[in-house]
């Protein structure tokens, strides 16, 4: 089937699309049925555009706040930033002054910076622009313009305080860990730098900078999670960089606040016998490498050298670790284990497991857990031996 056009993109995002939209959306028909009575009406790529739309605007709730009134495409929904790490990251943007979000996409950025500001969105593909246009204009987000353009093209006649990137990280339709080989290039990148001093480059998590990026002063190294996930990692450059030279884990919850911790990487901390409490750092704290900073400044041990788990006699309290008391410690023993699960009736069963080649849902087969008490399972390495700790997550 032909691929939907430009045109077909204008007319989804127009008034005419409104009714079929509207129609797909609230129909209880089922999905042979509706696609009969639109193409009916509509060529095939607009039948599938429709039908499209309705996937993508119940799949981005996990993003968006009201992504009813909102337009997507498959990949551009995938790559786009979360609307509650998108005004995290806006915050640290001057308010008032001109900023631009280059490689723009569906405007998950962009709808964020926009509220701070007249907003530049860019990018090469005319069905991002003008979708992130029509995002713009239906949630009455701000003064944006939108410009389809190659970002090495306007380097030097871009007019703004700050700037924000996302680089493609898709390199010959295979995906990229190393930012040297995303598109815009770090030569693209740095001359931006040059020209603007201020800017914020959103990369994946585990992404390697080049080695050269490292002798920038004025740079900081964020990695931002969410829904239990490190979503992002984020170099700000200039005056955006709140912890110039540092690294931050920051972690945004259900109700939007935000918990950040600056350290040191690859900070180790002494090893222990578990005491009463274990310790699992969240996802960003492993990804910025900072989750023995943290340990070490909460006067945690390690359970292991290594990758491991924190322990306590003492309870501590911090947004980027989750918490567990340990209610029995054993050995790796599978029949001991079962037999224990099924004296305590448990049937909800959590098993996490660091440094030891296990997997869950192997484990999960092999105890069988029925009952109506809930457990989490701890399995650890502690010095030479496995360990299992059944434990309760404190709230």
């Amino acid at each position: 089937m032909p691929e939907p056009t430009i045109h077909d993109y204008r007319w989804l995002v127009g008034e005419l699309a409104q009714p079929y939209l509207d129609d797909a959306t609230s129909s209880a028909m089922s999905l042979v049925a509706l696609t009969t009575r639109l193409r009916a009406a509509l060529s095939h790529e607009r039948t599938h555009l429709v039908l499209e739309q309705v996937e993508l605007r119940e799949r981005a709730r996990a993003k968006f706040s009201q992504p009813e009134k909102m337009f997507f495409t498959r990949k551009l929904l995938e790559q786009s930033t979360d609307e509650q790490i998108a005004r995290y990251k806006a915050s640290h943007f001057p308010s008032g002054q001109p900023i631009a979000d280059l490689c723009c996409g569906i405007g998950g950025d962009s709808l964020a910076l926009v509220r701070r500001g007249p907003c530049l969105a860019v990018d090469r593909d005319p069905v991002a622009t003008l979708i992130v246009e029509a995002n713009c204009r239906a949630l009455e987000a701000g003064e944006l313009s939108c410009e389809v353009a190659d970002v090495r093209s306007l380097v030097e006649r871009l007019d703004c305080a700050a700037w924000h990137i996302d680089p493609d990280r898709r390199v010959s339709a295979q995906r990229t860990s190393q930012a040297m080989y995303s598109e815009p290039s770090p030569d693209v990148i740095q001359a931006l730098r040059q020209h603007v001093a201020a800017g914020a480059i959103k990369l994946a998590p585990g992404a390697e900078l080049p080695d050269d990026w490292n002798e920038i002063a004025l740079l900081e190294l964020e990695w931002i999670g969410s829904r239990r996930e490190c979503r992002q990692q984020v170099v700000w450059l200039g005056n955006l960089a709140r912890h110039p030279g540092g690294r931050t884990a920051t972690v945004i919850d259900r109700h939007e606040e935000c918990h950040s911790f600056t350290g040191d990487a690859e900070l180790e901390v002494d090893v222990a016998e578990p005491g009463r409490y274990l310790f699992v750092p969240d996802s960003t704290l492993l990804a910025s490498r900072l989750a023995g900073a943290l340990a070490d400044q909460l006067q945690l041990r390690a359970t292991s050298y290594g990758l491991s788990y924190y322990t306590a006699d003492e309870y501590r309290e911090s947004p980027l670790l989750d918490a567990f008391e340990i209610v029995e410690l054993l050995n790796l023993d599978v029949k001991r284990l079962k037999r224990l699960l099924r004296e305590r009736r448990v049937g909800t069963l959590e098993i996490k497991v660091r440094g030891v080649e296990i997997d869950p849902a192997e484990l999960r087969k092999k105890l069988q857990p029925k009952g109506s008490a809930s457990a989490t399972l701890l399995v650890f390495r502690s010095f030479d031996e496995v360990k299992v700790a059944v434990a309760q997550r404190v709230p």
